[in-house]
């Protein structure tokens, strides 16, 4: 089991359902980065599309990259109402997720 760290990592990946239009994803990622600049527990964000090369990323096309700083600010976020209302937004157009939370 890892030590704890000195700070959290939130990895969330998506894939779109395929009736889900670009505009609806600029929306979700809009959102979802905005996102940092509502809820003061999130550290720092970064995201990008995939481009890897090695066709083993099971229908994700999204990656989110979030930095807390413990599990509390992590969970704090998680429950947030601006957290809630972005998956209620992005939930009909996923059709994979993947989350991986680790420490850093």
């Amino acid at each position: 089991m890892a030590e704890q760290g000195d700070c959290l990592r939130h990895v969330v990946m998506f894939g779109f359902k395929p009736d889900t239009s670009d505009g609806q994803v600029r929306e979700i990622e809009e959102t979802l980065v905005g996102l940092k600049t509502r809820i003061s527990e999130i550290q720092s964000m970064e995201w990008g599309l995939n481009i890897s090369p090695e066709g083993k990323a099971r229908g994700h096309t999204h990656c989110f990259f979030m930095t807390f700083k413990n599990e509390a600010d992590r969970d704090s976020y998680l429950v947030h109402p601006d957290h809630v209302a972005f998956g209620k937004l992005v939930r009909p157009h996923v059709a994979t997720v993947t989350v991986v939370d680790y420490w850093c």
